[in-house]
């Protein structure tokens, strides 16, 4: 308790040390009186972005929503936003982060690049150390950017999770080019003791502990702690291990102190620590097809190697329905963080100063046996990363209900990051000793970047009138990033080939980014908007194997109009949203076949990516206990200008433009017209709640959805890699007490037992033609109980 004391008197001191920064501004603020026409205009409210999600009223619960740094409702913002509440996310039975992809129609998530998100198509097409991911998560008002990790591994605690679509360039720190994923825990309450928690069990032995205790201090201290455990067991056969592999395991804890001395001022004090480990869970590739060889390679080929005869030898074959790989080096991954942050608000008057400070720490790592077969050939990839940030955000609230308010803040982020990685084999080589391999750069490679960033922003809301306002805001953002290479030794191997000399790079930009948005409300359940937002991401060094790539600044112009309504006192909500995306310099990633059969992943930016699309959301309260919803997501992204690497047997072109084409001794093919990766079309969610009332005491809860998602490719302009179209049905159904403190309850995911896949692309040392594919780890038929307590 005394920590939590010292903790929050320090940050105290940072809130007033901020208030002298700020002072001048909330000095100066001279609001001018309401318009005319907005007689019984509201007295100015002080404004608290940590409201109850969802409030009761006479038509039904209005959502509210803080993704726009103030507490509002939903319908009632003028940004395209998808919110699901903690409660949603237990009905659906996902477990973990990336699983927000198959509730949100407009969010995928893509592992094996960075572990990011997209959205609208636009994401984390690539990664190295310093380079930012293009939508931003953050996680009770600290942003997540630490390299490979997205920040959080369960939906423990979770109040709810806004996605906020397009580039969100004011308000919120660092990367949100694409759009953001706002995470919101729940916050301790004084004077109330409570334990809150779940437990679970389903198909291959996938088990779930959650546990949360709120414990009252105090007249003015209450702590809140919040544990979790889940795994699963593996999903795909190895035929050299002749066992599943596959699964994952996590452990997550959080414990929050909240100290409210006065009305005016409160801390939150939050510690965290996360575990997750894998061997292989939606990573693991196996081979998808296989081009017969015009001449099956010798078995001292050092650059491809006769896939079909060695996958016979074992029993089986590739194919799309595959599930099962070889491996002799285990694949396994793990991610540990663990962070502190302050989150301070004290109310000066009608206005309301907020100071975010977070210090967070990963370490975290991959192996995995790159040649897909049980040889040596090429047997080692092995990565290693530590990584840290500090934030510092302090941002000041003006008093709204009156014909102008505003947000104003300052923002600083500090990364350093260091990691080690060496990919190395036997290439087929018989006079090579034990523990000595070959290697592409003839050692292993040290890498380390550092990231700092500096921004100033504002937003401010003009009342015209009643029912029009005018939004804008503007954000100024300077970065530094620098990078490195050197090649170091990891005993006890030892590697061969030509070592590059050590590298360094560094970059630097400021930019200015913002919105403009014209809000029109004719009556309280109608709303219209359009808005112009202007994105930006920091450039980046890329240093992979000893060669220095500088990538420059990301750029996203967007326009964007919707209308949000209500019909028949709220029971129906219709939402419709049209946007034009265009992006300048799009940070992104291509594969280059290399003359000795790898494939060589390249940092570089694609000139231009256009999106065009519109989305429409709704809901229908058919009756007291029946809700029907349904999303639908229309989005067509293409390249402009991207020049990658020619795919297998793809025609060459006498002359540059589209397609292939020979570039000096290299061929290149121009990707325009081509669909962004990852990307779908078309993608839609059909839902069902129903619970009634069975007895005084008792309730039935029963859910369903279907989730569909159109083909998309995999890898830039590779006809090759499309990923088919597939769809996704979930329910629950459950029987509780309508107090809320038991429910027993069945959940199935993907019960048509569905086979789909979340990656493809070529594979390497084989014949030109063949890929690999990564099984979803939800690629099959989930079935289990769940029983949910609170007291």
């Amino acid at each position: 308790m005394l920590n939590g004391h010292l903790i929050a008197r320090a940050g105290l001191a940072a809130v007033l040390l901020g208030t002298t920064c700020l002072s001048s501004v909330v000095a100066a603020q001279t609001l001018a009186p309401p318009p005319a026409d907005s007689a019984a205009a509201p007295l100015a409210t002080q404004d608290t972005p940590d409201a109850t999600p969802v409030v009761a009223n006479d038509e039904g619960p209005d959502i509210i929503v803080t993704g726009t740094r103030r507490s509002e409702r939903l319908q009632d913002v003028a940004v395209a936003i998808t919110a699901v509440s903690g409660e949603a996310l237990a009905k659906t039975g996902y477990t973990s982060a990336s699983d927000l992809q198959y509730v949100v129609p407009s969010l995928t998530f893509n592992n094996s690049q960075g572990a990011g998100f997209s959205i609208r198509g636009f994401g984390s097409q690539s990664f190295d150390y310093n380079l930012e991911k293009s939508v931003s998560v953050v996680l009770d008002d600290v942003v997540q950017g630490l390299p490979r990790s997205i920040g959080f591994n369960t939906f423990a605690d979770v109040e709810r999770v806004e996605v906020l679509e397009g580039p969100q360039g004011t308000l919120f720190g660092k990367n949100a080019s694409a759009g953001v994923v706002f995470v919101v825990t729940r916050k301790p309450e004084i004077g109330v003791a409570s334990v809150q928690g779940s437990v679970r069990y389903g198909t291959d032995n996938e088990t779930q502990i959650e546990n949360t205790v709120n414990l009252p201090i105090s007249d003015t201290l209450a702590a809140r702690i919040s544990g979790t455990y889940q795994k699963r067991d593996g999903y795909l056969f190895n035929a050299f291990t002749q066992s599943k592999e596959g699964g994952y395991r996590d452990v997550a804890l959080r414990a929050k102190l909240l100290w409210q001395p006065t009305a005016d001022i409160q801390a939150i004090t939050t510690a965290e620590y996360f575990d997750h480990r894998d061997d292989g869970y939606n990573i693991i590739e196996n081979v998808r097809s296989l081009t017969p060889y015009a001449t099956p390679p010798s078995s001292t080929s050092q650059t491809n190697l006769d896939y079909a005869t060695i996958f016979a030898q074992y029993g089986f074959a590739a194919g799309t329905k595959n599930q099962t790989y070889l491996a002799n080096n285990p694949w396994y991954g793990y991610v540990k963080q663990k962070g502190i942050s302050e989150n301070i608000t004290a109310s000066l008057g009608d206005y309301t100063l907020t100071s975010i400070t977070a210090y967070k720490h990963q370490s975290s790592g991959n192996f995995n046996d790159p040649d897909y077969t049980a040889t040596d050939f090429y047997t080692l990839n092995r990565n290693r990363l530590k990584a840290n940030q500090f934030s510092q955000e302090l941002r000041l609230n003006s008093p709204t209900g009156r014909t102008f308010d505003y947000i104003v803040g300052l923002f600083y982020y500090r990364q350093n990051a260091s990691a080690f990685e060496a990919q190395a084999g036997k290439r087929n080589r018989t006079d090579l000793p034990p523990l000595t391999y070959v290697n592409p750069v003839g050692s292993g490679s040290a890498y380390g970047s550092q990231q700092r960033s500096y921004a100033a922003f504002g937003e401010g809301n003009l009342h015209l009138t009643r029912k029009l306002s005018l939004i804008g805001g503007l954000r100024i953002t300077h970065d530094k990033v620098s990078g490195d290479y050197a090649p170091t030794t990891d005993f006890p191997y030892t590697y061969i080939g030509t070592i590059p000399p050590a590298i360094a790079g560094s970059a630097k930009a400021t930019d200015l980014t913002g919105k403009a948005t014209i809000q029109y409300k004719p009556s309280p359940d109608i709303m219209a908007y359009a808005t112009y937002a202007r994105g930006y991401k920091s450039p980046a060094i890329g240093t992979s194997r000893g060669v220095l790539r500088p990538v420059k600044q990301e750029n996203v112009d967007s326009f964007e109009v919707g209308i949000k309504s209500q019909f028949f006192d709220r029971r129906l909500t219709l939402n419709l949203t049209g946007y034009v995306t265009n992006f300048s310099n799009f940070q992104a990633n291509t594969f280059i076949l290399q003359p000795n059969g790898d494939y060589l992943g390249l940092l570089g930016n694609a000139p231009k990516v256009e999106a065009r699309g519109f989305e429409i959301s709704t809901s229908l309260r058919a009756t007291p206990d029946l809700t029907l919803s349904g999303n639908f997501t229309y989005n067509h992204s293409k390249y402009q200008g991207f020049l990658v690497g020619c795919y297998a047997n793809q025609p060459v072109n006498a002359a540059p433009g589209p397609g292939c084409y020979r570039q000096g001794a290299s061929l290149v093919n121009d990707a325009s017209d081509t669909d962004v990766i990852l990307a779908p079309r078309v993608v839609y969610n059909l839902g069902a709640n129903y619970e009634p009332r069975l007895t005084e005491t008792l309730k039935l809860f029963s859910s369903v959805n279907w989730s569909h998602r159109a083909s998309t490719l995999s890898v830039a302009g590779d006809p090759g890699t499309r990923i088919p179209a597939y769809g996704l049905l979930n329910g629950t159904i459950g029987v509780g007490a309508i107090d809320g403190r038991l429910r027993l309850s069945v959940y199935g995911r993907n019960l048509l037992d569905t086979l789909f896949i979340a990656r493809l692309r070529p594979l390497p040392f084989g014949p030109t033609g063949s890929y690999l594919q990564t099984v979803a780890g939800e690629g099959r038929r989930t079935i289990g109980v769940r029983l949910d307590y609170a007291f």
